[in-house]
């Protein structure tokens, strides 16, 4: 049998980034001022990142690209989509909402990566502290101390910020991180044919937080977003039905609108703040992510 080339591999933040083509660039230059938000998330962790054991896999009958650009910039599924759960009165996985938070975006970088429901003006943190206080004083001293090893490790900014939302890495790789009292959830979207596709997911926690939120984080994310959850079959149910939308005779005329919030996305830039921002409806997202794609599949490289 002859050598199996082994991948290159790359260490970040107790991630481990792997990839077959031995003549690629850096992880650093490939996650470009993605990594940027990505440190506020690791920064936070006061024991480093954890992951509770066991990974979920299982198959839906959609296309991968839907379910990464859904992470990538889709808002304005969540009222819909999931409106039974915040009906439920249980923990969300999203606790800050739009109409809490006026100073949600969200931003893009190149290489087709994205980012939304970011908030930049304490407002994840100011509810996690709040909702602390109903947990216990270890809770709240516990948000407290994740908070200041931000102002430590990290920029004025990137402390306001504090979580980060939900974001796809592109091409197939999801994160999202609400708040330092929900489960941080990592997505694989694997091809397995144009009208299927194969998740695999796993939930990180905070190895310093406190055993009663670790536990409460767990069986947060059992309840939202596992496959028997109350949110990831409303997403899974939403992939399918737009793949199946586009193998009929008519879908397959028709393009995709991608138009939302174009005219209100030319110069949205804050001070300290990377990437390219747009209003928290927009598929500025969606259109950064097939750009991309389309960039790929057109190279003769």
């Amino acid at each position: 049998m002859g050598l199996v080339e082994m991948p290159k591999l790359t260490s970040y933040g107790g991630l481990i980034f792997g990839c077959w083509d031995s003549g690629a660039g850096s992880l650093d230059d490939y996650l470009g001022d993605y990594r940027w938000y990505l440190d506020i998330m690791l920064s936070r962790l006061i024991g480093g990142m954890t992951f509770i054991r066991g990974q979920q896999r299982y198959k839906i009958g959609a296309n991968w690209k839907i379910a990464a650009e859904n992470f990538a910039g889709d808002t304005y599924h969540l009222g819909y989509s999931h409106a039974s759960v915040f009906k439920l009165g249980v923990n969300v996985l999203n606790p800050v909402s739009y109409q809490a938070a006026p100073s949600m975006y969200s931003v893009v970088f190149p290489g087709g990566h994205g980012m939304t429901s970011l908030a930049i003006d304490n407002e994840r943190y100011d509810y996690d502290l709040r909702a602390a206080q109903g947990m216990g004083a270890e809770v709240v001293e516990y948000v407290r101390e994740a908070r200041a090893r931000l102002d430590r490790e990290c920029s004025p900014v990137q402390s306001r910020i504090y979580a980060l939302g939900f974001g796809n890495i592109f091409p197939n790789v999801s994160v999202n991180d609400f708040s330092a009292l929900r489960p941080i959830g990592f997505y694989v979207w694997h091809p397995r044919g144009p009208s299927e596709l194969e998740v695999w997911q796993w939930c990180a926690v905070d190895a310093g937080a406190p055993d009663s939120l670790i536990q409460m984080i767990r069986d947060d994310f059992a309840r939202n977003q596992a496959a028997a959850g109350t949110v990831a079959p409303d997403d899974g149910e939403n992939f399918e039905q737009v793949t199946e939308a586009t193998r009929g005779v008519v879908g397959r005329r028709q393009a995709f609108n991608y138009q939302m919030g174009m005219g209100d996305i030319e110069e949205i830039r804050l001070e300290g703040v990377p990437g390219k921002l747009a209003p928290y409806y927009s598929e500025l997202g969606q259109r950064n992510f097939y750009t991309q794609w389309a960039t790929l599949l057109n190279s003769e490289d």
